[in-house]
């Protein structure tokens, strides 16, 4: 009986020294926030492992070892490519993947694993009504198309790529899906699509694009730049930038971002470099088609014409006061980070109080402006 213990202890413990052999080698990404590490398998520490992960949002992701940054892997292609050390976040659709990753070439791949819910898609005249394009479930209820371009009008929703089962609208750009309803007569551009297959109802909601970084108002904040055309072109006006870098990206995830090296003008390239900015006043357009930026400078952070404002206190539990020295304050509006228009006021004085108690805690922005003379700055309710 001492010998089969004996045996067995020795047996678990040179299986622990070859397990203790391997290195730890794990996936972190925007499915886990970047919060935590998703273990990897293997069984001779070359060829490591995952079956059947769920990304629940599209997004960047990497492989490291010892749950740490000292050593990481990434590349710019999906679903498969050769990771580098330090490399840039490979982009991840939303999906369930089955995850393969050589430690030693760096070389991997994202394997879709088969749904085991209905398949539904969507077609239209985007794609001459060809073929559908398949859509993301992880319930069989809810089911999710990110970031997609529809260059023409005339949607609909259908199951098996089939017409025997399909669903229309008469609303855009939400509704109710109708079984064998009217061509759903969408604006052209880029959407977030959401179709709730036992609710019967739809929604498409323009992909957002934002501008971020230490030129902006940090790495963790996204700035929303509107767009009057379904989210081909953005705007983003009398914006205050500091020295330092920023990004463009879509859906305030690094799954679809751009960058270049040139200001204040150029073409940004997926996941291309940092742009490095220059403090001032600009107005900041953006083409996500053709990756071209421009920032316009408008004011001078040193031009004497600029707004000679005070505002506090700020942070603020409750309201914000704004005076200037010499004019006369025209207008003053305050935006959510999201560029949503929250407070709008004309005071036609040199001092103003922005009332903040309806406010939700966060970042806000206040464009003010006085004569000819404007200024964009951040306010920070507590």
């Amino acid at each position: 009986m001492i010998k089969k213990l004996l045996l067995t202890f020795l047996l678990c413990f040179n299986v622990s020294i070859v397990l203790a052999q391997f290195d730890n080698i794990s996936i972190i990404g925007q499915f886990t926030n970047w919060n935590a590490d998703i273990p990897m398998n293997t069984t001779d520490g070359i060829t490591y492992t995952l079956t059947s992960q769920n990304f629940a949002v599209s997004g960047g992701a990497k492989f490291r070892k010892d749950n740490n940054w000292d050593t990481n892997w990434g590349s710019t292609t999906f679903p498969s490519g050769t990771a580098t050390q330090g490399g840039q976040d490979i982009p991840v659709p939303m999906g369930t993947y089955d995850i393969v990753f050589n430690k030693d070439t760096g070389a991997y791949t994202f394997t879709t694993v088969a749904s085991q819910f209905d398949n539904i898609g969507i077609i239209g005249a985007f794609n001459e009504w060809s073929e559908s394009v398949p859509m993301v479930t992880f319930n069989g209820s809810l089911y999710t198309l990110d970031d997609f371009h529809f260059t023409a009008n005339d949607v609909k929703f259908r199951k098996d790529n089939s017409w025997d089962v399909n669903w229309g609208g008469s609303t855009f750009p939400s509704g109710e899906a109708i079984p064998n309803g009217n061509d759903i007569q969408l604006t052209a551009g880029f959407y977030n699509v959401t179709f709730n297959y036992s609710g019967l109802n739809y929604s498409f909601i323009q992909v957002p694009v934002s501008i971020l970084g230490t030129g902006a108002q940090g790495w963790e904040t996204d700035i929303a730049m509107p767009s009057t055309d379904g989210g081909v072109t953005f705007l983003l006006e009398n914006f205050t930038l500091s020295n330092g870098f920023v990004k463009f990206r879509a859906n305030s995830s690094w799954a679809k971002n751009w960058g270049s090296a040139d200001f204040p003008a150029g073409v940004g390239s997926q996941n291309g470099v940092d742009i490095p900015t220059t403090a001032g006043l600009y107005n900041i357009s953006f083409n996500r088609l053709t990756g071209a930026y421009n920032f316009e400078e408008v004011l001078s952070v040193n031009d004497s014409n600029l707004v000679k404002l005070t505002v506090h206190p700020n942070p603020s539990s409750s309201s914000w006061n704004l005076s200037v020295a010499d004019n006369q304050i025209n207008s003053v509006q305050l935006f959510d980070i999201t560029g949503k228009l929250m407070i709008s006021l004309q005071p036609k004085s040199n001092e103003v109080s922005i009332d903040g108690n309806g406010l939700t805690s966060g970042i806000y922005f206040a464009k003010v402006t006085a004569n000819n003379a404007t200024q964009t700055i951040k306010l920070v309710r507590n």
